[in-house]
């Protein structure tokens, strides 16, 4: 009768104001640059909130995912050189690392990954 309670990674709203605050909160961090009117922005935003509900069991509470609307955002846009949307951006702790330049739920999941060695949190599973 019960049902298996799956963690995932949720995607939080950032500003400038509470960007800095936000990255510091995790040794990893996934920054999705995104505007309301860009329809791959979108469709982006799905797959990445689908690979989040499978990898959250391993993930949660270690990997923030931001999103960043850069219409109302410009200025951090500006500072990351966000030229065109969507953009995703991998941080570890407040430095970006690595841009997501993938177009499948898979080519996502092993960036991901790729990013939690980058950031150490790989390690960490092993000495569990």
């Amino acid at each position: 009768m019960s049902e298996s309670v799956r963690n995932h990674i949720e995607m939080e709203d950032a500003t400038a104001k509470t960007f800095e605050k936000q990255l510091s909160s995790a040794r990893v961090s996934i920054v999705d640059f995104w505007a309301p009117w860009c329809t791959p922005c979108i469709r982006l935003s799905e797959m990445m909130k689908e690979a989040f509900m499978e990898i959250g069991d391993a993930y949660d509470g270690k990997i923030n995912c931001l999103k960043v609307n850069v219409d109302e955002e410009q200025e951090l846009a500006r500072k990351f050189g966000i030229m065109s949307l969507p953009t995703v951006i991998g941080f570890v702790g407040n430095n970006p690392v690595e841009r997501f330049t993938g177009r499948t739920k898979d080519d996502f999941l092993k960036w991901v990954d790729r990013l939690a060695d980058i950031g150490g949190l790989l390690e960490e599973e092993e000495e569990e």
